[in-house]
């Protein structure tokens, strides 16, 4: 199916009311764009598309790029360190915001949590970032219970203040068919045995 594009003419901010049902359009974008990646995850917040990390040519990307949906504009988000977070580095050094691939991120009350992934600094259990929409901190956040084995390629679904993680893959690809529940207001991540 041929793309079509928006007439540049149109009112920007009721572009998705004027768009043809049932067809692909390429939307007017004038800024610069966001370079190329996969493995990368994405979710719509504010009126606003978050395209984060992922990969491009085998290397972890560790940058957050926006689109604004009413301006039709990309720009990046500069992410700064939790201050609470007391892992820094011994030289001083702390990354923002690590390199991932192959996650998962949802976006929860003001913030939006990138669960799992792969990533240069492997762990053995999965890890929560989160990145706080209004003040563009970054960290990582504490869990308590039974914390599932790093993964990859898994799904999570929102139901209430609870994330269902279900399978995906370890870092030996093998295949994970499991059931963990996150919940949010406890900050607790619990198996659940199906059957």
């Amino acid at each position: 199916m041929r793309a079509e594009e928006i007439k540049t003419d149109m009112y920007i901010s009721s572009w998705p009311s004027d768009l043809a049902h049932e067809k692909w359009v390429k939307l007017p974008v004038s800024s610069a764009h966001p370079s190329a990646r996969y493995k990368h995850a994405a979710t719509v917040a504010d009126e606003k598309l978050y395209i984060n990390v992922g990969s491009r040519n085998g290397l972890y990307l560790s940058d957050i790029q926006v689109f604004d949906l009413r301006s039709l504009t990309w720009y990046s988000l500069k992410l700064k360190i939790d201050p609470s977070d007391d892992k820094s580095e011994d030289n001083g050094l702390q990354e923002v915001l690590p390199g991932i691939s192959d996650h998962s991120m949802i976006k929860w009350e003001n913030r939006l949590l990138l669960l799992g992934g792969n990533s240069k600094k492997s762990s053995d259990v999965m890890i929560v970032h989160f990145i706080n929409l209004e003040t563009h901190v970054c960290g990582v956040m504490e869990t308590f219970g039974k914390t599932p084995v790093e993964r990859g390629g898994h799904s999570v679904t929102v139901a209430g203040s609870k994330l269902i993680v279900f399978g995906g893959e370890d870092r030996s690809r093998k295949l994970l068919n499991d059931v963990h529940v996150f919940d949010l207001q406890t900050m607790t991540l619990s198996a659940v045995e199906a059957t």
